[in-house]
């Protein structure tokens, strides 16, 4: 292997990426398949370190609304969950400020075809941008499998008896959320570019691809994201994913879409 090659190539990819646009013709669609044998290994990708609140508010909303006209399917809404306070990650010297994170069933990435019962999203907001700016958001994902022994942060918001089943329902508030204790190791990942799995409802900038409808006519989502999918698995237990899979029984995720020529680059410090 020629490594110094594989780094050129991983420079040029992501310099080509970042002037393609935040919203081009579907050539970096999200989510994708990750096969292992086509991943580039490297040691150059900027390292991750995460600042998040130890005893957070969540306002925990399920974001599918009945009453719209048109009807948006629920396939295309989430169980989210907003923190107080501020948290961000630094991604080399560029930071991002975590937005919320939210969840789908079944996972929406795959790795060599296989996916899991969920992944979890925490979606971050480049510092000093707006989220329909080129590259503004980074997105980090983490399949959750089933797991009997979990007993991780998560259960304080699926352990609740009663969540909200639609956005006429009162948000749902988590105290004392301890946001580090979601997520595995952040540097052990594979990172692409890519895009939003679902339409922008973004409401301060305009320039987002088009409302709900036209995005979902056109079936082409804001291509301004710059994913980081976490190789470790975190747990849950069958009935914390049961609860959730109750909400959105039909599922919530989007299928895979075609690399088009993308890397995938496997980083691990």
């Amino acid at each position: 292997m020629n490594f110094t090659g594989r780094r050129s190539g991983a420079i040029l990819a992501i310099a080509m990426a970042l002037a393609g646009g935040a919203y081009a013709e579907g050539v970096r669609q999200s989510p994708i398949n990750i096969d292992k044998k086509d991943v580039v290994e490297t040691h150059y990708q900027p390292h991750i370190t995460a600042t998040y609140q130890s005893n957070a508010t969540l306002s925990v909303v399920n974001t599918y609304n009945p009453n719209r006209t048109p009807l948006v399917n629920k396939e295309w809404s989430t169980l989210r969950a907003t923190p107080s306070g501020s948290s961000y990650i630094m991604v080399g010297n560029q930071q991002y400020d975590l937005l919320q994170f939210h969840f789908h069933t079944p996972s929406e990435h795959k790795v060599n075809e296989k996916g899991a019962p969920m992944e979890v999203h925490f979606v971050h907001l480049k510092t000093g941008a707006l989220p329909c700016d080129p590259e503004a958001l980074l997105v980090i994902g983490a399949m959750i499998k089933q797991d009997s022994d979990a007993r991780g942060e998560l259960s304080k918001i699926f352990d609740v008896r009663n969540l909200p089943q639609d956005s006429t329902q009162p948000a749902l508030t988590i105290t004392n959320f301890d946001l580090n204790k979601v997520l595995p190791k952040l540097d052990d990942s594979w990172r692409y570019s890519g895009s939003l799995t679902a339409p922008s409802t973004f409401t301060n900038c305009t320039a987002q691809g088009g409302s709900i409808d036209d995005q979902l006519s056109a079936d082409i989502f804001p291509e301004n994201v710059q994913w980081v999918v976490l190789t470790k698995q975190i747990g849950m237990s069958k009935r914390q994913i049961g609860a959730f899979q109750h909400l959105f029984e039909e599922g919530n995720s989007r299928e895979t879409q075609p690399l088009n020529g993308r890397s995938v680059y496997r980083a691990h410090h």
